[in-house]
């Protein structure tokens, strides 16, 4: 027994020694461990201060920052300073990307409001101005101050005496489509003559949309409502003014606008401008629910234009603008009407029907004469044109044109100029067989007697304008 417990005793022992023998193996690894942790953490802060001295240095940014806001906690108000606002170039310079100054440049703009407009009120007009841009201003005022329509032709009419008898004031129809109608004033200042103006509502004022300084009287309005039947209103006006060259040569000028709404600005629906002697007229000629814009030509014309062509243009909507769609001209009146219009066909190289022009030209009982020389000079001129197309036909008329011409001017000393043409081409064709030597030599001769030309641009300012190389084109 008392062995056994002796052996435990000495086992209790042994396990206490063991257990100590290990926490000191332990402690000596550890201690160990430590050293050589510290040595390997003090070499790669070594390592690392010596990379950091061999990089560049960074720069150093000097922008002010703003002071840093907390998270916001419920009840609880936070103040601070925010950093000032640094205008950017637009240039780019200094941007880290060019493209943020294109984008701070073209900052989007809001749309006008075209429906927002002026209180109704009861402004005055000032004093009548004396200019037109004072008068523009004055009527810009009026409205944007709340004057109506109504007001505004009555203050032009009364106060300013600026209507006459085509000059109105409408304030009923709406051009743009925003719900609101425009003010179309048509008025004459004393500087400029007629004026149109077109106001609109832009953002609670009015302010003019569209401007047109036609001179003379004021323009005349004749439609304002949808012509091409597109569901949108247009504006079509007539002007009268006289030429500065002659105060008989007067026409009216058609214009016809519509509202573009892409570009937010009143456009031109004519493919050219419309003259004629007077206002035109609009009618649905081909029952299509388009109003056409009708030219009537009734005046047989003046010293100053010359002989006018008497009948009907007739301009019709193309889809994209009106463009002169019929001619209806009625049959010439005088002989210089006809033989210019033979010239054109000439000059088109349409000779057969030049041709047929010159001999009805030549011998029509009903043609009138414009002046008093013409039963002689025209006739002259219609056989020497004759003459050039048979030759450039080879057409078998060309010598019994030549003989009926010597038969009517036995006397070259005393005809017209044109008789002399005639001799001195058919000679130089008959020798050369050639146009152009021909024709050479013809030239010769009008360089020397310009009233060859001259008794060809005598018929006013509406007439064809002849060169010399038009009477001898080859």
């Amino acid at each position: 027994m008392m062995k056994r417990l002796l052996y435990v005793q000495f086992l209790v022992l042994s396990s206490q020694f063991s257990v100590l023998s290990l926490r000191a193996s332990v402690y000596l690894r550890l201690r160990s461990l430590a050293r050589y942790s510290v040595l390997s953490i003090q070499f790669l802060v070594l390592i690392t201060l010596l990379l950091a001295a061999c990089q560049p240095a960074a720069p150093v940014s000097t922008a002010s920052t703003g002071i840093p806001f907390p998270t916001m906690t419920p009840g609880r108000t936070v103040r601070g300073v925010l950093a000032t606002v640094i205008a950017l170039p637009l240039d780019g310079a200094g941007l880290a990307n060019p493209a943020t100054a294109v984008a701070l440049a073209n900052q989007p703009t809001p749309t006008p409001n075209y429906a927002a407009c002026p209180t109704p009120a009861s402004p005055a007009l000032a004093n009548r101005p004396a200019t037109g841009r004072e008068m523009s201003a004055d009527i810009t005022r009026f409205l944007a101050e709340g004057g109506t329509a109504a007001a505004l032709d009555q203050g032009l009419r009364a106060e300013w005496d600026v209507l006459g008898e085509t000059g109105l004031v409408r304030g009923e129809v709406d051009f743009t489509g925003e719900g609101v109608p425009e003010v179309v004033v048509s008025y004459a200042t004393p500087d400029d003559g007629g004026t149109l103006l077109i106001f609109g509502c832009l953002n609670g004022l009015y302010m003019p949309l569209y401007q047109s300084i036609t001179g003379g009287p004021a323009p005349q309005l004749i439609q304002l409502g949808d012509m091409n039947f597109d569901s949108r209103p247009e504006v079509l006006f007539a002007s009268y003014g006289c030429s500065a060259e002659s105060a008989e040569d007067c026409t009216y000028r058609a214009q016809l606008l519509g509202w573009q709404p892409n570009d937010g600005r009143f456009v031109s629906l004519l493919n050219g401008p419309i003259n004629g002697a007077q206002p035109p007229t609009i009618s649905d000629v081909d029952n299509d629910n388009v109003l056409e814009v009708i030219m009537r030509e009734d005046d047989p014309g003046t010293a100053a234009t010359g002989p006018l062509r008497t009948g009907v243009n007739i301009y019709d909507w193309n889809g994209i603008n009106y463009v002169l769609s019929i001619v209806q001209l009625d049959p010439p009146q005088f002989q210089i009407q006809l033989v210019q219009e033979a010239d054109r066909a000439f000059a088109r190289q349409e000779v057969e029907q030049s041709i047929t022009l010159y001999n009805l030209a030549l011998n029509s009982p009903d043609l009138r004469f414009w002046t008093n020389d013409e039963p002689t000079t025209l006739k002259a001129y219609i056989y020497y044109r004759l003459l050039l197309a048979y030759a450039y036909t080879e057409d078998d008329n060309l010598l019994s044109t030549y003989q009926a011409a010597l038969a009517a001017f036995p006397d070259a000393a005393t005809a017209p100029v044109y008789v002399a043409l005639i001799n001195t081409f058919w000679n130089g064709w008959q020798v050369t067989n050639n146009l152009n030597s021909a024709c050479r030599e013809v030239q010769a001769i009008i360089a020397s007697r310009p009233e060859a030309i001259s008794l060809l641009n005598r018929y006013g300012s509406r007439s064809p304008i002849y060169s010399a190389q038009d009477l001898c084109p080859f």
